[in-house]
């Protein structure tokens, strides 16, 4: 019974490799020692990220991921999903400078996911 478990498990692991379609990673802004986005940016490319969630609308971090290739999904902060949530005035607000900006400014490549 043992050597059935593990062939499944086998099974199992080498099925969802192969459905991997990029790796990602998760970048707060919230630090005590930040790194630079372009620097950050750079350890990105460097090590094979296509993509990336961001906890927040960082300006630095969206400019830095300009023309990087890289896809960014951008978080709301927790302490505005009320308001947006309640307003859609104030979410078309908060999208046009969050994300529209950086997609025809910077050339950003802002994905839903």
């Amino acid at each position: 019974m043992g050597w059935f478990s593990l062939a499944i498990g086998l099974v199992s692991l080498c099925s969802m490799v192969c459905t991997v379609s990029g790796i990602g990673a998760n970048w707060g802004t919230q630090a005590s020692h930040p790194l630079p986005p372009d620097t950050v940016v750079r350890l990105l490319r460097e090590n094979g990220f296509q993509k990336v969630k961001l906890f927040d609308a960082d300006y630095g971090a969206l400019r830095a991921l300009g023309k990087s290739g890289i896809e960014v999904m951008v978080g709301i902060p927790n302490d505005m999903l009320q308001s947006l949530a309640s307003s859609v005035k104030a979410a078309e607000k908060w999208v046009a400078k969050n994300v529209s900006t950086h997609i025809t400014s910077n050339n950003v490549n802002i994905r839903r996911y």
